[in-house]
Order: C-alpha cells, then structure tokens, then sequence
C-alpha cells in the first residue's frame, strides 16, 4: 500500500480491496483540495494484467471508465502499457493522459528501490 500511495501523487491516501469485485478509493491532496477516484477491480491477473473501472468521486456527469495495466518482462525491465477507456468526450481522454503520464513518471522513478 505504501508504493501505491508514493506514485499515486500529492499526499495520496488509499483504500484498496484487491479482489475482483473488489473497490478502491484513491486520493490526492491538491493546491484547491483532494481529487478522489474510485472503482472496481475487473480482472487481476498477477504479474501480466489489472483491470479497473475508474470515476471521479462526486463528478456530476457520473462518467465511468475503464483502466487497463498489462506488464511483460523485456530485456533489462518490465514493460508497462496502460489503457484508458470510455471517455464521453475527447479532450477528457487527454487531460487524463497527462495524468497517467505523471504517475507513470513517479512509478519509474520507484521501480529501482523495488
């Protein structure tokens, strides 16, 4: 739980039932205040494969997605390739795009401690 938090982002906090079926609460601490998604875990197929559905927590359009985490070892690491799907509109897909991209960031800066 402690790594998740760490590459989650800002003052993350984590509620986390890892099963299928099983719900999540993730948060981060902002300049404005706390960003909150929460989801179910669909598939959880360790090492190779996490799927989840993803909202933001009190969105008003309710808008539910689907993240898509598939991990293979290559030479010298692990390949991560990262799906995120569903979006109503475009521009949203984007502006999570560099979210994940932040987070993946954070991710690689870890991975050598683990």
């Amino acid at each position: 739980m402690d790594l998740l938090v760490r590459w989650w982002g800002p003052e993350a906090r984590a509620e986390v039932d890892l099963r299928v079926g099983g719900r999540y609460r993730l948060s981060m601490r902002l300049g404005w205040g706390d960003l909150v998604c929460v989801g179910t875990y669909r598939e959880i197929v360790p090492p190779e494969r996490l799927v989840f559905t993803f909202a933001w927590e009190g969105d008003p359009a309710g808008e539910e997605t689907v993240v898509s985490l598939f991990l293979r070892e290559v030479d010298g690491g692990t390949e991560l390739i990262l799906r995120h799907e569903g979006f109503a509109a475009p521009g949203v897909a984007e502006n999570h795009r560099d979210g994940w991209m932040d987070c993946v960031g954070r991710l690689a800066a870890l991975a050598p401690a683990l």
